[in-house]
């Protein structure tokens, strides 16, 4: 994927356009105020492929712009907002860091792919698609830091725990969520398999090479004995040996002596 990509940015890249988050974002905005004010208007913007066959092609972009559910009540529009801007700032930083044509295609990707789901199990929600540009950031930048409510809390655990929510989802909810969350994985999978891949193995060959250079077990280490009054450090560590191999008493062979009788010696 990342071969493909950079040919694609090499030939495309100056003509990708830029700054998509914010449309996806102003239009949800727009849609949530209209959907907010007209509740019954939800049901002519969701990615219905037989309204599509029956000539509502709009429904085709408008299910993007369905926002994250912050619901009709009193706090509905504040969670919005709160999920909105979230959305835009974690855009706008995987755009910065991958350039506008990557994160582009990553979009497009699981944009084609919800469609697809949806000629095969009805009505496809865009909150699996939007699920996985959480994620893709959560992958990339693990170690940053957000405020929840007002509690900082590093993203990697935030990935970790909508990715729980996702298998959840995927085991006990209907083949509309199971096809929206497949696709959506299979599209995070698309992009990140090879690196998650590669980062696993560069830790268990750290692990490897760590473990090779750690100092041998006091316990799997041979015991050092001495050669006259056969004392050993595995009964008392404090011991101190010497060898030697002269050629009046050892016979030019190493010999261990604990100091005591290497001073005697």
């Amino acid at each position: 994927m990342d071969r493909f990509l950079a040919s694609l940015e090499r030939r495309f890249g100056r003509y990708a356009p830029t700054h998509l988050i914010w449309f996806i974002v102003g239009g949800s905005a727009l849609v949530y105020l209209m959907t907010f004010l007209k509740p019954e208007a939800l049901g002519l913007l969701t990615l219905d492929l037989g309204a599509v066959r029956a000539g509502e092609v709009w429904r085709l972009v408008t299910f993007l712009f369905l926002p994250w559910g912050g619901g009709s009540g009193a706090l509905g529009p504040l969670f919005t907002l709160f999920a909105l801007m979230f959305l835009f700032s974690i855009g706008n930083s995987l755009e910065a860091h991958w350039g506008a044509l990557r994160f582009d295609f990553y979009y497009l990707l699981g944009v084609i792919g919800t469609i697809g789901a949806a000629l095969f199990v009805g009505s496809v929600t865009n909150q699996y698609l939007n699920l996985s540009v959480l994620l893709a950031f959560a992958t990339e930048f693990p170690e940053n830091e957000i405020l929840l409510l007002v509690f900082p809390i590093r993203v990697k655990w935030l990935g970790f725990f909508s990715g729980g929510l996702l298998v959840w989802s995927f085991i006990f909810g209907t083949p509309a969520i199971r096809a929206g969350i497949a696709v959506a994985m299979l599209n995070y999978f698309l992009f990140f398999a090879g690196p998650l891949l590669d980062k696993l193995r560069g830790r268990a060959r750290q692990r490897q090479a760590t473990a090779r250079w750690q100092p041998e077990p006091q316990a799997a280490r041979k015991a050092r004995v001495c050669a006259l009054c056969g004392k050993s450090d595995a009964d008392d560590r404090s011991l101190e040996f010497r060898v030697c191999d002269c050629a009046e008493k050892c016979k030019g062979k190493l010999t261990e002596f604990c100091l005591e009788h290497a001073r005697a010696h």
